[in-house]
């Protein structure tokens, strides 16, 4: 009798678990990112698209944690199963030329980013991360451009002065490096302090 329990027990929490949505093992991987807990994420994210195959934005989330985990050619493959599936998803082209600036493919990453800011003018990420590519190939002038963009996007976002104060300190501009940095650390962004003694503080 006993057995049988825990037979019936199992069977019941097997309904529960495979009774789950995509949606649900995608909302619990938001949850589980929001901790750090990326690899927990991830198993949501391959259970939700066992379930949906074709759940784009499960894909573009998983190669997300994918970059977070440094699986940045598993990244790659994931962002364009999701661009596979929806050509016009930006964010995807966002996400995949983060990947591939990471694996130093920067005019890669460049032509991604430009793919997503012609699907969505308004995508702060896609100017910031063209900037940083265009940084690493030194066009400093159009890398100054894409972060004064993203800081019109969004103006409270500290990280892109930060980052266009590094650029224009490249590009010989150390007054407006550091006024740039300044603003960063009066917005409470902590790594500008440490920029601010690496380009400033002299």
């Amino acid at each position: 009798m006993l057995k049988l329990a825990h037979v019936f027990l199992f069977a019941l929490l097997s309904g529960v678990v495979f009774s789950q949505t995509a949606e649900e093992f995608y909302r619990k991987a938001e949850t589980k990112t929001s901790m750090q807990d990326f690899r927990g994420a991830l198993a949501d994210l391959n259970r939700a698209i066992e379930i949906d195959p074709r759940f784009i934005k499960a894909f573009n989330f998983r190669g997300y944690i994918k970059d977070e985990l440094d699986d940045y050619y598993g990244a790659l493959q994931d962002y364009n199963i999701a661009i596979a599936l929806n050509s016009a998803y930006s964010d995807a082209y966002a996400n995949r030329g983060r990947a591939k600036r990471n694996l130093n493919d920067f005019n890669g990453a460049i032509t991604d980013y430009t793919t997503a800011i012609e699907l969505n003018p308004s995508e702060k990420e896609a100017y910031l991360g063209r900037g940083l590519a265009l940084k690493e190939i030194k066009d400093y002038k159009r890398a100054i451009e894409d972060l004064n963009r993203a800081a019109s996007i969004d103006p409270e976002y500290a990280k892109t002065y930060t980052l266009r104060g590094e650029v224009k300190f490249l590009n010989g501009d150390v007054r407006g490096a550091c006024a740039d940095i300044l603003k960063a650390q009066k917005l409470g962004y902590m790594v500008a302090i440490a920029s601010f003694a690496e380009y400033c503080d002299q």
